[in-house]
Order: C-alpha cells, then structure tokens, then sequence
C-alpha cells in the first residue's frame, strides 16, 4: 500500500467521523446551554427547533469547508452533473406515497409478528407539538434538518467513503445503520423504519448522484406525517 492511499484512508476516515453529527449536536448543545429556554431539546419545541436548525447551520459550514478544501463545491454534491431538475422533482413527489407505505408496513408488522420491538402508536417527539406555532416550527426543523441537511451528510459521507474506503453501496449501507440508530430515540421500529429508509435515500443518491430527489421525499413524508399527527393523532396499524 503507497503513501498516497493511506493518507487518503485517514483523511476520508476523519471527514467521515467529524460529519457523523456527534460534533456539531455537542456543539450545538454547548452553545445553547446558557440559555434556560433551549438547554434540553427534548423539554419544547422551540429547544428542539433551535438545537436542530443550529447543528444543521454548523454541519452545512463543515461540509461546504471540508468540501472547498477538497477543491470540490456544495452544488456539486447536491445537484450533481446535467441533472434534469423535473425528472428529479418528479421522482421525489413519487417516492413520498412509497415511503409511507413502507413505513406503515413495517410499523405493522413489528406490531404482530415482533411486538418486542413496537413502540407504539404515540411519538415522543411528535407528541411535544401543543400549538399551531409548534407546528410551524416542526415543519421548518423536517424541511431543513430532515429534508436537506441529512440528505447533504448522507451524500457527503458515503462520497468520502467511496474515495477512500470502498463501495458506494457499503458506505451508504453502514450510515443507514448509524442512521437508524440516531431514531432510537423514537422507538426500535423507528429506528428499523428510518434505517430501511436510509438505505433506499442512499441507493437513491448512488444511482442519482445529487440530492433533489432524496431531499424532496425525505423533507415531505417528515412535514406531511407531522401535519397527520397534530390533526389525527396516532395513527391505528393494522
């Protein structure tokens, strides 16, 4: 093994771990910690809202450096090359029904045949939303955090993974499990459902290279599910 390759291992190896999101969450945690009303993303919207918009400000200003200093660029990484924008668009508003599919399936079958691992029908996070403003917030936070700063880390990771690592495919596979694991939170189906999501985004970003089509179903099934729980609550699996 040359010089060359080794350090290209290392230095994909440490962008991969500093864009894992560890960094910018304890950053962000850091920063808002003097002030009461956002210290614990959990106790209210507006916390969570400030703590998650801020990591994603911060995980953006450290991709778009660590990208500059590769001689690369932002709109590289999310648009890609001769990408047709309404073939995109249409793929993304095509995949959103897909993803609620899935998500239904697999939160029903956990329900039968795994129930060791159903959550329930109530979202911790989701059950925070007491106002229409909270709403707003939410929806801002599954635009931006969800919609576009996660697709951006994805795409970024599983391209350092690529240059220096392996397989496109592996890398995305392996930040679908890290991916999953970050909704732990929410429940172990969840965390299944978001990791089996983080593997179609993924395969998606392989075969598309650029983030448009990703970003717009990712961003719309998080905004369209939040807008079904504040008016219907729970939703009743099968």
């Amino acid at each position: 093994m040359s010089f060359r390759p080794a350090r290209l291992r290392l230095q994909s190896l440490g962008e991969i771990l500093v864009t894992l999101g560890f960094l910018t969450d304890a950053t962000s945690a850091a920063l808002l910690s003097p002030f009461t009303a956002f210290s614990n993303p959990l106790g209210s919207v507006r916390a969570l809202a400030a703590f998650t918009l801020l990591s994603s400000l911060l995980m953006l200003l450290l991709i778009a450096l660590l990208s500059r200093l590769r001689g690369e660029s932002l709109r590289g990484l999310c648009l890609g090359k001769g990408v047709s924008p309404r073939r995109e668009i249409f793929l993304g508003l095509g995949l959103v029904p897909l993803v609620f599919l899935v998500s239904f399936l697999i939160k029903s079958f956990t329900r039968h045949a795994l129930p060791g691992l159903y959550s329930g029908e109530q979202n911790v996070l989701e059950e925070l939303m007491k106002s229409p403003l909270d709403l707003g917030l939410f929806l801002v936070v599954a635009l931006v955090a969800g919609g576009f700063r996660e697709e951006l880390q994805r795409a970024f990771i599983i391209r350092r993974f690529e240059a220096g690592w392996g397989p496109a495919w592996l890398g995305a596979t392996l930040f679908a499990i890290c991916f999953g694991y970050g909704h732990l939170l929410q429940g172990k189906d969840e965390a299944i459902i978001a990791g089996v999501f983080g593997l179609l985004w993924g395969g998606i970003y392989i075969a598309r290279r650029n983030i448009v089509a990703t970003s717009l179903s990712h961003g719309l099934y998080d905004a369209l599910e939040l807008v079904r729980y504040y008016f219907w609550g729970p939703m009743r699996f099968l």
